[in-house]
């Protein structure tokens, strides 16, 4: 969605819910990231807009997921080392405001532990339950695991984490064999979880078979 454009259409849905309208209004800056930032947006899409200004608030809605900060948290070593601010310094789109954090950003120690937890969490949980649980559920959490993996190999080489259709669609961009996935995980899973373990590898391997690479913007993004 080329700039202007984006522009419209965060202001009409951010104007359509008092707490974003009013945002709009207070905010210093007012970035949009995720998916419509880049242009890969699908007609289901939220928007996801950060709001900097003086406090702390979210709002989730069917079509928008909103966060608000204040200014000077911005600046703070949690903010600046985590997943989330890496994302929207690469990926963002100012629509009010300059950014004035951004050239401090690196991701931290911290980004990548909590999204090793989180991945543990999962495969600790998983294993005794899996083979009551429906297909769809099933390959649900086969992409989850899939994507927070992915997420957490270009964490730990300290590279921001785009937009989801691009894990999904466009790994190679970045260069990161699919069996990096699976050594990943299986070397965070117990060797008694043999059936588990297969069926979701054979899941992923399956998932980024598929995957073609999105045309433009992403050569840019090399």
């Amino acid at each position: 969605m080329e700039t202007d454009r984006l522009v419209r259409f965060a202001i009409r849905k951010m104007t359509e819910h008092e707490v974003a309208a009013e945002c709009l209004e207070e905010a210093d800056e007012i970035v949009i990231f995720g998916s419509r930032s880049v242009g890969l947006e699908k007609s289901n899409s939220d928007l996801d807009v950060l709001c900097i200004g003086k406090k702390s608030q979210k709002l989730k809605t069917r079509f928008l997921d909103l966060t608000v900060m204040p200014l000077e948290e911005t600046f703070q070593a949690k903010w600046l080392g985590n997943e989330l601010a890496s994302h929207i310094a690469k990926y963002g789109t100012w629509i009010k405001g300059d950014p004035k954090w951004v050239d401090s950003v690196q991701i931290g120690a911290e980004a990548v532990d909590a999204k090793r937890r989180r991945i543990a969490a999962f495969l600790r949980a998983l294993p005794s339950r899996w083979d009551n649980l429906d297909e769809i559920f099933r390959q649900k959490y086969a992409t989850k695991l899939r994507r927070e993996t992915q997420r957490l190999l270009l964490l730990e080489r300290g590279v921001a984490v785009p937009p989801t259709r691009i894990l999904d669609e466009s790994w190679d961009v970045f260069t990161i064999p699919e069996q990096e996935i699976e050594r990943s995980l299986v070397g965070t899973m117990g060797s008694d979880e043999i059936r588990f373990r297969r069926d979701l590898l054979d899941r992923i391997t399956a998932a980024l078979a598929h995957q073609t690479t999105i045309p433009s913007p992403l050569q840019t993004l090399r």
